[in-house]
């Protein structure tokens, strides 16, 4: 009882530290980019818009994960909600931006300009798609496009991430190479019945592939 009252007391203390430096984040962005201090270039207005989304992620993964009263059922704690999963992947795409800029890659979202409702856990959407945008990124090559795709199919949104196809062989998407990010995407999915594809095919390149798909009920 005494250890997981001094466990209880530790998680309270890093949640704490955590979210001290996260609010200050999340509220100079909002200033930012509300332009209270006057007008922004574009660039800048969207580069404090991922700030802040960022921020609000962070402090809705420290939420559910650091819970002090909730230790227990960190593994199984699933709280689905209605939201449209276009709008949340757009989210992602947008947080990650800068680190697609600096890589030299650039993402192509083929979506639709449409609602795609789901019943999921948003959280865990959010975490899976920022570990596999991220490992998209840093396995592809300079100068290369990452295209997304998203839709509905048998009650299961599914959503897709292909390289481009260059005439130099990309660095293929190992699930041995890809550490806890993989591991992670694969546990969210496990706990939400989901599934993970990953296929490197060979062209005049190496074009990879990778797909989840997560089943739903409205």
């Amino acid at each position: 009882m005494e250890d997981i009252k001094k466990l209880d007391n530790l998680i309270t203390q890093i949640s704490h530290e955590f979210r001290t430096p996260l609010n200050s984040i999340i509220g100079f962005s909002d200033m930012i980019k509300s332009e209270t201090q006057g007008p922004l270039p574009e660039k800048y207005r969207a580069y404090a818009h991922a700030i802040h989304e960022s921020g609000l992620f962070m402090l809705d993964l420290i939420s559910e994960i650091l819970n002090p009263f909730n230790v227990d059922a960190i593994k199984t704690s699933y709280k689905p909600e209605k939201f449209d999963a276009i709008r949340v992947i757009l989210d992602v795409v947008n947080i990650l931006e800068p680190l697609a800029i600096e890589n030299k890659v650039t993402i192509c979202k083929q979506i639709d300009d449409i609602v795609l409702p789901v019943f999921l856990n948003k959280i865990s959407l959010k975490q899976i798609l920022f570990n596999l945008i991220s490992n998209a990124i840093k396995f592809s090559n300079r100068d290369e496009n990452i295209y997304i795709s998203a839709y509905i199919e048998n009650c299961s949104l599914v959503v897709s991430f292909q390289n481009s196809c260059e005439e130099t062989t990309n660095k293929d998407f190992e699930t041995e190479n890809t550490g806890l990010g993989l591991f992670i995407v694969q546990s969210l999915l496990e706990q939400q019945s989901g599934s993970l594809k990953i296929e490197n095919k060979k062209i005049t390149g190496t074009v990879t592939v990778v797909t989840i798909s997560l089943p739903f009920t409205m």
